[in-house]
């Protein structure tokens, strides 16, 4: 309807001024034609520039020029000087609608400079046609930042991510969720808000790599439920970019409870610990043994099991104290041999905590 008004209001002022060169030798001011587009953008935060645009001012007359950018009502948007200026206009920042882009020529008289409607110009003016520029509004998850994060998992101490944070500048959707995959995307846990994200512990989660990402979508998708692909997710859906979360498992001693325990040294009765037990819940490492060390931390000996250590009679040790270890390792360390200190062990390698035997 907005163009045919323009259309017709050009009719008009082209009968007048046509009149009036009759009467008075009045100026005759024309656009001319542009050609291109129309142009169809989704206003998704990328911007959208129009491009190969031509104008045809072989007929064109009138003193001054410029573009004009309006909404489809008329309102003026921008007045780019020059098609170089038009073709870098971001559309994308405008939000959803239509704009048209139109060539002015224009006399000194006219206002077209200073005006916000099209319907306020005055004086000697000509509009070319227009090309109009629809502007799409389609789901948009948005931008994160934070990360990437490591943790080492396995080890009984929570991994929490934080410091995330979500430019929902662009982001559009009726619906939100935050989403917790694997490498692959296939999805472990939707956490409704980000503080339920920062809220997980990693630490349960083993060996490997999370993503988190944010999605915003439209009414009912499909394929948004723990086990399936985020990628593939079905409706008006939109994932934003993810963090990495890596876990890195790393050898864990797990811990052993037991003792203490005090023996009488030298009286010629075996002395054996019993009752030692070993929570390995948390425990991962390759390879294992039972360390036996003075109060320093020199190995004096390495049971490979958990009878022998309670086999092991402490009665011709001497007067002193004994401490009792469970080691987990990965490959190869260096360090782990007797008269060796326990807490100098080089490589992947872990220590629990220890159970004292005491020899009076």
């Amino acid at each position: 309807m907005f163009k045919k008004l323009i259309i017709g209001a050009l009719a008009i002022g082209v009968i007048a001024v046509s009149c009036s060169d009759d009467d008075d030798n009045t100026p005759v001011v024309n656009a001319g034609i542009i050609t291109g587009g129309p142009f169809e953008f989704n206003v998704d935060g990328e911007a959208d520039f129009v491009t190969g645009i031509t104008l045809d001012a072989s007929g064109a007359v009138g003193t001054n020029s410029t573009w004009v950018i309006t909404d489809e009502v008329g309102n003026i948007l921008g007045r780019p000087g020059t098609l170089e200026m038009v073709e870098g206009v971001n559309f994308d920042d405008a939000g959803a609608g239509s704009c048209f882009i139109w060539y002015a020529r224009f006399e000194n008289d006219s206002n077209i400079e200073t005006a916000t409607t099209v319907d306020e110009i005055t004086g000697l003016f000509d509009l070319s046609n227009s090309i109009e520029v629809v502007r799409n509004q389609v789901v948009n998850a948005g931008t994160l930042s934070g990360g990437p994060f490591t943790f080492t998992v396995g080890d009984g101490t929570p991994d929490m991510v934080s410091g995330i944070t979500l430019d929902a500048t662009n982001a559009f959707g009726e619906n939100r969720t935050w989403i917790i995959t694997d490498d692959q995307g296939i999805i472990l846990g939707l956490p409704g808000t980000l503080e339920m994200v920062e809220g997980n512990d990693f630490d349960g989660a083993g060996d490997g790599t999370c993503l988190i990402w944010y999605a915003r979508y439209n009414g009912t998708v499909t394929g948004l439920e723990v086990g399936m692909n985020a990628n593939n997710v079905e409706g008006d859906f939109d994932l934003s970019n993810s963090i990495t979360v890596n876990r890195n498992q790393v050898a864990n001693a797990g811990t052993i409870s037991g003792g203490p325990f005090t023996f009488t040294s030298g009286d010629n009765q075996p002395d054996q610990v019993s009752g030692i037990t070993l929570d390995a819940t948390e425990a991962f490492g390759e390879n294992s043994t039972w360390i036996i060390t003075d109060d320093q931390g020199k190995i004096l000996g390495l049971p490979a099991t958990l009878a022998m250590v309670e086999a092991n009679d402490f009665d011709g040790a001497g007067v002193g104290t004994c401490l009792i270890w469970y080691a987990r390792y990965n490959g190869t360390v260096t360090g782990l041999a007797v008269d060796m200190n326990a807490n100098q062990v080089q490589g992947d390698f872990d220590l629990s905590n220890s159970i004292q035997v005491t020899r009076n």
